[in-house]
């Protein structure tokens, strides 16, 4: 009888696993639950760091093009509130310290993801 209820109750357990783990077609041996799963240390792909960089050496110059944009747009204000509008080149040198502001904080974000890689 003890032996029925064990079997019973590791049946209860293992089912339900078993049969979630098939229908989302994950392999037995990814099954983390009976230990033989995924390697504990993962690594990133030998031919993966290319590509990476090569998406944040774009990222980096989209960044510089857009602050680029962001400097001439504020200079603009500033220009013309030159001609009596005050209230405008105040507007564009408070958009020059958000643009500047900006920038520094999207070409820090690359290097620090970069040394969590």
């Amino acid at each position: 009888m003890n032996a029925l209820l064990t079997l019973a109750t590791q049946l209860q357990v293992e089912l339900p696993h078993r049969l979630a783990m098939s229908l989302l077609g994950v392999p037995r041996q990814m099954d983390l639950q009976n230990g033989d799963g995924w390697d504990p240390s993962p690594q990133i792909p030998a031919g993966a760091i290319d590509p990476i960089d090569t998406i944040f050496a774009w990222g980096r110059g989209i960044v510089v093009v857009i602050g680029i944009i962001g400097v001439l747009f504020c200079a603009g204000k500033m220009a013309v509130g030159k001609f009596g509008r005050s209230d405008l080149a105040a507007e564009g040198v408070g958009g020059l310290v958000w643009t500047v502001l900006g920038i520094s904080l999207m070409l820090v974000a690359v290097p620090i993801v970069t040394l969590l890689l």
